[in-house]
């Protein structure tokens, strides 16, 4: 089975509210027993590229996603294992999941999406844990069980676990 490596953001602004970003559902993901809405919202990120590691595939997707630049990087906070249909084929994916603070000013921009990226993505959004809350019976969230996973981290504040908290799929 082949193995797709991962890299995702969990970028908070001074407000503690996580940067979201909605796609567009296209199909080639299928996680079993999880149906995703024809949009739906997911942290910053994407998949590592030859001879990056974890963490420069996060530098790389969060300036190609939105612009942003000016962040404070912190550790890896979650990690996710799972076994998906990707365009048709089993896929494991892995990711690590690294908490960042957006402490400038700048402006999310589109500039540097790349072209399937351009049609995929439909807007960027910041959410704060209560929008998350109500907006989790009505819109796709992932990972899995968001506004729970925030709420842990954001009540840990600055004494974060030791090791990543795992996530399945």
């Amino acid at each position: 089975m082949r193995i797709r490596r991962g890299a995702r953001i969990v970028l908070l602004d001074q407000d503690e509210r996580i940067l979201m970003i909605q796609h567009r559902y296209d199909g080639a993901i299928v996680v079993p027993g999880s149906p995703v809405r024809e949009l739906f919202w997911v942290t910053p990120g994407g998949g590592l590229e030859e001879g990056e590691d974890f963490r420069q595939a996060a530098r790389r997707e969060l300036l190609e996603e939105t612009g942003l630049t000016d962040v404070e990087w912190g550790p890896c906070v979650w990690t996710l294992d799972g076994d998906v249909q990707w365009g048709g084929e089993p896929v494991h994916v892995h990711e690590r999941h690294f908490l960042a603070r957006f402490r400038g000013t700048e402006v999310i921009s589109r500039a540097h999406l790349e072209p399937g990226e351009r049609q995929g993505i439909i807007e960027h959004r910041w959410w704060s844990l209560a929008e998350l809350v109500a907006a989790e019976a009505t819109e796709t969230l992932r990972p899995l069980g968001l506004p729970r996973l925030l709420a842990d981290l954001l009540a840990a504040g600055e004494r974060l676990p030791a090791e990543p908290r795992a996530l399945y799929a």
